[in-house]
């Protein structure tokens, strides 16, 4: 019995021990946001009727109208059924990259019935592409 509490007693002394070595000390982990774009009210693989609202959203960033360009901020584009503009390159002006100059944050878009791809893609004041990183594709079925 005596060895049972002695090796008892050894066993509590060596946890004792080991918790008192061990850190108290927390670390805190900040979640770091980084800049995104997202589409608020419609989700990949949605099925919607022509027209339809688009509702664009930014997160780490400001939304500004075109014509300066200053830091952390710039303008939506919708690309339809391509990808997203590689970063510092211009966004074409056409039917397939729409452009929202003045800072518009929703849309109205009729398209045709079929499959599209929609990349919602921000750019700075001059149109120069944030690139991938603040771009968002989604797919999506237009019916009528």
């Amino acid at each position: 019995m005596k060895t049972l509490n002695k090796t008892t007693l050894i066993i509590l002394l060596f946890t004792i021990v080991m918790s008192a070595c061990q850190s108290n000390t927390s670390t805190e982990t900040k979640t770091v946001n980084e800049p995104s774009v997202f589409f608020k009210n419609i989700q990949d693989g949605a099925i919607l009727s022509s027209p339809f609202l688009v509702e664009m959203g930014v997160e780490g960033m400001e939304v500004e109208a075109a014509g300066e360009i200053n830091a952390l901020k710039g303008h939506h584009h919708i690309i339809i059924n391509s990808d997203f503009i590689t970063d510092g390159d211009i966004v074409p002006a056409n039917a397939q990259h729409i452009h929202f100059g003045l800072g518009q944050i929703e849309t109205t878009l009729d398209l045709d019935e079929g499959n599209y791809s929609l990349t919602l893609q921000f750019a700075d004041g001059m149109h120069q592409s944030y690139g991938k990183d603040m771009s968002k594709t989604i797919n999506v079925t237009v019916r009528k």
